[in-house]
This record gives structure tokens, C-alpha cells and sequence, in this order.
């Protein structure tokens, strides 16, 4: 059995707060990781969601009930679809427009001519406090017919 001094037991050891002083090191390198991983979650479920509104906006563009209100038929489909996102926020670019040929055209246009859209959303980041546009963009072939 080994014996030990009586004071020693009181003595701190040199490697006292050697713990805590680490920790101190690890713990913003931790926390910005964490929030970058949170933040890259955001980006790619905002990317996924606007690309998914392109899409459904794309859809209803080509397959429109009521030519003479198309594009708010495909506004409407993209905000249905963008859940999750502010709808004021989302840019919606619809080309052509209703306006514009050949979805101005009589019979039997537009059937077969594409159609685009672009949703642009502006995501802010938490760390570094960074506004990032994503887009998302469908080309489709119109389906319908102007009466």
C-alpha cells in the first residue's frame, strides 16, 4: 500500500481545469458547425420546395382551364406548392407571358409551344447573416388551345 503525504491530498494537481480550458477551445468551432449544418438544411429544403412550386406552377401553365386568366393559374399553383415559404416573397417569372405570343394567338395556339417558369426565393442565413437567392425552374410543352 502506497502511502501518501496528508497535506498532498489537498494540493490541486497541475492538470486541474485542463477540461474545462478545452472545452472552452472546442465549444465555438462546435456551435458554428452546428449552425451551419442547420443552415445548410434550410437552403436544400428551400431549394427543394421551389424547385417542386416551378413544377407545379409549369403543370398548371400547361394544362390552364381559363386561357384568359392563365398566369394566375400558374401564380396560384406556385404559392399552393411553395408551403413552408413566405408567399409574399416568392418571384414568379412566367415566359411567354398571358400577353405575349404565342398565348395570344388564336386557335390553335399555343398547343406544343413551351412553356417556362422561374421562382426565385431569397433565403437569410443565420451565421453569417447572408441573404441567398435560390431558384428553381421548369420547362413544360403547353397542352391546351386558345378557343
Amino acid at each position: 500500500m502506497k502511502k501518501t503525504h496528508p497535506s498532498a491530498k489537498n494540493q490541486p494537481s497541475k492538470f486541474t481545469g485542463q477540461a474545462l480550458v478545452e472545452f472552452a477551445f472546442v465549444l465555438p468551432v462546435l456551435l458554428i458547425l452546428m449552425v451551419g449544418i442547420v443552415d445548410f438544411g434550410i437552403i436544400f429544403y428551400t431549394q427543394m420546395t421551389v424547385t417542386n412550386a416551378a413544377w407545379e406552377g409549369a403543370r398548371a401553365g400547361a394544362t390552364i382551364v381559363n386561357p384568359a386568366q392563365g398566369d394566375q393559374e400558374i401564380t396560384g399553383a406556385v404559392q399552393a406548392a411553395a408551403y413552408g415559404l413566405d408567399s409574399s416573397q416568392l418571384l414568379i417569372d412566367i415566359d411567354p407571358a398571358q400577353d405575349e405570343p404565342p398565348r395570344n394567338l388564336p386557335f390553335p395556339a399555343p398547343r406544343g409551344e413551351s412553356l417556362t417558369v422561374t421562382v426565385q426565393y431569397k433565403v437569410e442565413l443565420s451565421f453569417p447573416a447572408l441573404t441567398l437567392p435560390v431558384t428553381g425552374q421548369a420547362v413544360t410543352r403547353m397542352e391546351y388551345q386558345n378557343p
